[in-house]
């Protein structure tokens, strides 16, 4: 366990690790492992692996004659699974494993680890990284660090639905009924028991979980993560989803943290960020704070992906306007404590290492910026409210619209070329979604999310 864990305590950014070692180091302590699951998100939000068998993984690392070759996927392929036009002739790519995020998962035989992805096209045939969302994060937390010596904690909270598909129609349906939202009736659910165990085995895998409870809904469940540097916290993550997945699967259903995964249902889910500002050098939380608002219908371009993400765009889900208030569940942002702040309008269908990357990096152009705080605290009663409110992107396409107007501001935090190419795809990806039966599509966002 303390190898294992070892593993898991930093980032490739930050200490150097020989491949070779940290693949022989882990195999040596569980020998029983045959598959490494190579694995990216995408920037449709899908995770996407390449499975080898670790004998081929070794023979890989020792010749360094062949890179991890995968198909153009990362930034050319839309939720429908189809390619932007043309774009398998333009780029090339290929996974940079991070060695120092292996992990052992739900299948005993498996370990995965997140990589990062590095690209080519044919008139520029150098490699580079410019379009991956892992470098983005790994430079706005190198950014923060070097610039405003600032160092962030991040914990998310895993909502997810319990689902089954109807032996009738073979559509996918709520596991259960009856109500949640805390309740202990919630946790007699036949299906809390595969809770509790995946909760036990990530304990034991070295997750640190702070709590579990029912959610709004009997069969929905929340599972809260306890922080770590933002890097390790989305790793973290995906690992979770993925433990969670696989465990339900194999007992016939589908755990799902889709948005809003039924028509008919009112319910749905989110993925809310913690975040904590930790400074060295003086209080720099108002102006970074201040900067997050007023990027904030940027932000959800990233945070807010698809289509379907817009159906939480009400309060005590995502919110409806840029606003912040202390203990103020009604807003997008709210204020636990200083510096530590709950970021809600941000749905499982999100890029997480470029929905972090946005936040941080908005939160450090309002440094750099010196901006003022204008919005109010909602959390005081004392307070009127702010007619200066102004609403949430109410669609995706009013979201990319934001982020392409003001693309320059936050080329400084990602780049104009991944900028661009996001805002490509997503439009590819709005026009082909947008002509999918209702049902389907949300059957694809139970299954792929």
């Amino acid at each position: 366990m303390d190898r294992l864990r070892s593993y898991t305590s930093s980032t490739a950014s930050e200490i150097p690790m020989d491949a070779n070692e940290a693949l022989n180091d882990f195999y040596r302590d569980y020998p029983h492992i045959i598959f490494i699951r190579l694995q990216w998100q995408d920037y449709s939000g899908v995770m996407r692996a390449l499975v080898l068998p670790i004998e081929e993984a070794f023979v890989i690392l020792e010749t360094e004659k062949q890179p991890f070759h995968v198909p153009p996927l990362l930034s050319n392929c839309s939720i429908t699974n189809q390619y932007i036009p043309d774009a398998s002739a333009r780029h090339i790519q290929w996974l940079v494993p991070d060695w120092s995020s292996i992990r052992l998962i739900a299948d005993p035989q498996s370990a995965m680890v997140m990589c990062g992805v590095v690209g080519t096209t044919i008139s520029k045939p150098v490699p580079n990284r410019d379009l991956c969302p892992r470098r983005a994060l790994v430079d706005v937390v190198r950014q923060a660090q070097e610039s405003w010596n600032l160092e962030f904690l991040v914990g998310f909270e895993v909502e997810f639905q319990v689902m089954k598909a109807s032996s009738a129609t073979g559509e996918y349906v709520k596991h259960s009924q009856g109500p949640g939202n805390f309740s202990v009736s919630g946790l007699r659910d036949p299906c809390y028991r595969y809770v509790q165990q995946c909760v036990q085995q990530l304990l034991v895998l070295g997750v640190r979980i702070h709590g579990l409870h029912s959610e709004g809904k009997r069969g929905q469940y929340e599972i809260a993560l306890k922080p770590l540097p933002p890097l390790q916290a989305v790793d973290q993550l995906h690992f979770v989803h993925d433990y969670l997945k696989d465990t339900f699967a194999k007992h016939g259903y589908m755990a799902t943290m889709a948005p809003k995964p039924l028509i008919s249902d009112p319910h749905t889910i989110g993925q809310h960020m913690h975040l904590s500002l930790e400074s060295a050098d003086g209080d720099h939380e108002t102006s970074f704070l201040a900067g997050i608002l007023k990027r904030l219908p940027m932000i959800c371009a990233f945070s807010l992906p698809h289509t379907l993400s817009y159906e939480r765009r009400l309060p005590f889900l995502a919110g409806e306007t840029v606003c912040w208030g202390t203990e103020a569940r009604i807003a997008p942002i709210r204020k636990i404590e200083a510096s530590h702040w709950e970021i809600r309008c941000i749905d499982a269908t999100a890029n997480m290492y470029l929905t972090l990357a946005a936040v941080l990096g908005a939160g450090i152009l309002g440094l750099a910026g010196q901006e003022p705080l204008l919005w109010p605290d909602l959390g005081d009663s004392t307070i009127e409210p702010n007619t200066r409110e102004e609403p949430l992107p109410r669609t995706l396409q009013e979201s990319l619209a934001w982020l392409a107007t003001k693309s320059d501001d936050f080329a400084t935090i990602f780049g104009l070329p991944l900028i661009q190419r996001y805002i490509e795809l997503k439009q590819y990806e709005i026009s082909q979604a947008g002509g999918m039966d209702p049902v389907k599509l949300r059957e694809l966002f139970i299954e792929l999310f």
